[in-house]
């Protein structure tokens, strides 16, 4: 039992490096050649090998038998497929998206958490000349966010100050949100339940977002606007801010979910 212990650690720290090692693909650098990944990773050659076999023998890498490079594997599509199927997110967070991008004229979109920060999963551009593009594989931050600020102030407070520890304090923008500044958005967001954000993340756009809640009250997504600076008056906040606010109402109770007891309902 007790020589168990140690290999259970070993296998630990095995995972954990794989998951930093699937984490470093994006659509900027989708492959990656083996000195590349090791140095972006942190390990050394021999260990970066023997990780990025194991995940190509379960096809959660692949790698291209002229360019040696390696990219991510077919078998992350099946997962993913299994994922939604058994429990859909993505279909149904997308109408709800759809929905308040066209009631708004802005781009709407959903977000998840991780510890690396938010991922959009669900998104949608209104059909205009001027819009705020969202990539979609881009890991959001946290601090800099409406969404991020938003997810953070609905969270336990030890689970918000894990998740502000791992993160970069880096500033985007001079009116990124940072120390006694964010705590004090933080705490605005969980007593009104929404937040917004003007510049913290880039110059011209604006956000507002609104978590949305499991069956058990606990935060699992948010519902967000990324919006042209320009355009925001005080006269248009507040039906942004309701909207924001209504479509993560609705994808609560699509999940079954319920706010919990500290948390605003929109009405």
């Amino acid at each position: 039992m007790e020589a168990a212990a140690p290999k259970r650690a070993q296998s630990m720290k095995t995972i954990d490096k794989a998951m930093k090692l699937l984490n470093l693909f994006t659509t900027e650098t989708p492959e990656f050649r083996l000195v590349d990944i090791a140095r972006a990773s942190g390990l050394d050659k021999v260990t970066a090998m023997r990780v990025l076999n194991s995940l190509a023998s379960g096809g959660l890498l692949e790698q291209h038998p002229e360019t040696r490079k390696y990219r991510l594997g077919t078998a992350i599509l099946r997962l993913a497929r299994i994922r939604e199927t058994s429990f859909p997110m993505i279909s149904t967070l997308q109408p709800i998206v759809d929905r308040l991008s066209e009631e708004t004229g802005e781009s709407g979109h959903a977000s998840l958490a991780s510890d690396a920060g938010l991922t959009t999963i669900a998104l949608c551009e209104p059909n205009r000349s001027t819009r705020v593009w969202i990539d979609p594989t881009q890991v959001l931050p946290f601090h800099a966010t409406a969404s991020g600020i938003v997810y953070l102030a609905h969270l336990p407070p030890e689970e918000a100050a894990s998740l502000l520890a791992l993160t970069s304090d880096r500033r985007y923008t001079d009116e990124t949100a940072s120390g006694d500044e964010l705590r004090r958005r933080i705490q605005e967001a969980r007593k009104l339940g929404y937040a917004r954000s003007f510049g913290g993340f880039e110059v011209d756009t604006a956000g507002f977002a609104a978590p949305v809640f499991d069956w058990h009250g606990k935060v699992i997504a948010t519902m967000g606007l990324a919006c042209v600076r320009s355009r925001l008056d005080e006269a248009n906040d507040g039906h942004l801010i309701k909207a924001v606010v209504s479509a993560a109402s609705a994808a609560t109770r699509a999940f079954g979910g319920r706010s919990p007891g500290n948390a605003p309902v929109a009405v």
